[in-house]
């Protein structure tokens, strides 16, 4: 797909991760001057959510990337994700290939992409990298923000070294959690924090051996754990469970994976761990996504448990919508209201969807396997038995997209 001619325009961004470059290639594709900055050294390959569902596969298929994410993740339009419960009932198939036959042209296959962030980053930063108006800097931490009617003023800090200004007629901030972007604008999440911790591993074992599909809730009750692929089939697994808050990691590994691996495998082959972190989880909302000319975009502006892949999803469907329309006000083709009306937008798809839709997951998982409430057991029937729920089921993660071109008659 062939770029569009340069703009004068500027626009910043703070945070090198993949909302934040899934917004650089965006900008960089249309021809607009964009500068990323990222305060880590490189985004690291630490366990963090990595699962991709159907809304942004159809923003990396238009970017032309689809292909080169594809060679790095878990890709398979066939994928099967199972409902079980800890003791080892199957109690459901998810199968993405109902989806074939599917008259819906934003469908894009494989469907899902599961791998790790850090890598889908290079992917963007490769490609943006083939657009000179576009820099990204790393170990640049964004350490102070102004703005005016026209334009933006970023105090900028390489290495913790003496401040300089980045100048940018907009910014967007994907810079996660703990976003500095946040803070300048005078927003803060709202919400709640759940009272546990969740360990994130990456894990050898055989799974396929015993079954597993690609993704695979549990239900234990507080021993609830997810397990899945995270990314080509050589990679580990990923398996992750929640522990009380406090503990250190030393101890996680120590005192209480063991056990709870003990439980959560399938069979008694030997495992390794090679990667494990543990994270406090959270559902919390920024009231507004853009303050003047600073937009906010994935984590920074919303944080949800990551059971059932929401969070993720949101935040990369968020970079697609808010810099379609940000680039459509560049170009003069839509005032700036529309810049705003599509940031209303994606807040009401997380407060409406993502949100509730990820405590539902976790509600799931989480309640006793030998007393399932009826509505889930329902649930598991009709997913077994009525292909067209079945398929409504999986379709229902398109009401996270909201492409532009869906918002300019609204």
């Amino acid at each position: 797909m062939a770029s569009k001619p340069e703009t004068r325009a500027h626009v910043l961004i703070i945070g090198a991760g993949p909302v934040g470059m899934m917004c650089a290639s965006k900008l960089s594709h249309a021809g607009i001057k964009t500068t990323v900055v990222e305060s880590d050294k490189f985004i690291p390959p630490i366990p963090k959510a990595l699962t991709y569902t159907a809304p942004v596969l159809a923003d990396l298929k238009k970017l032309g990337v689809l292909e080169e994410v594809q060679k790095i993740s878990f890709a398979d339009e066939h994928a099967i994700w199972q409902w079980r419960t800890l003791g080892g009932e199957l109690l459901a198939d998810m199968h993405w290939s109902l989806l074939e036959d599917h008259a819906d042209p934003r469908l894009v296959k494989p469907y899902t992409l599961q791998c790790g962030q850090h890598l889908l980053a290079e992917v963007l930063t490769e490609y943006c990298g083939r657009f000179p108006s576009t820099e990204v800097l790393f170990d640049h931490a964004l350490v102070g923000l102004t703005q005016d009617a026209s334009q933006v003023t970023a105090q900028v800090s390489r290495s913790g070294g003496e401040p300089f200004e980045i100048k940018a007629d907009w910014v967007i901030g994907a810079d996660g959690g703990k976003s500095a972007t946040r803070k300048f604008i005078d927003q803060s999440l709202e919400g709640f924090t759940w009272n546990e911790s969740f360990v994130a591993m990456n894990v050898h074992f055989p799974f396929p051996k015993y079954g597993w599909g690609a993704a695979n809730f549990l239900i234990g009750g507080k021993e609830w754990a997810v397990a899945g692929r995270s990314g080509p089939l050589t990679d580990p697994w990923r398996v992750a469970f929640g522990v009380e808050v406090g503990l250190t990691d030393e101890q996680v590994m120590k005192d209480i994976a063991p056990d709870r691996l003990k439980r959560i495998l399938p069979g008694p082959d030997p495992y390794e761990i090679v990667q494990c972190s543990q994270y406090r989880v959270h559902q919390r909302q920024v009231q507004q996504y853009k303050v003047g000319r600073v937009v906010l975009a994935g984590d920074a502006a919303h944080l949800n448990n990551p059971i059932g892949g929401f969070g993720l999803t949101t935040g990369m469907t968020d970079a697609g919508c808010i810099s379609d329309a940000l680039i459509l006000v560049i170009r003069g083709e839509a005032p700036e209201e529309f810049l705003q009306k599509a940031c209303d937008v994606r807040r009401e798809i997380f407060a409406t969807v993502s949100n509730p839709g990820s405590q539902k997951f976790k509600a799931m998982v989480q309640q006793d396997p030998d007393n399932i409430c009826a509505e889930d057991r329902e649930f598991f029937e009709k997913l077994k038995n009525d292909a067209e729920f079945h398929r409504s089921a999986l379709t229902g993660v398109m009401r996270l997209y909201t492409p532009v071109e869906d918002l300019m008659g609204k």
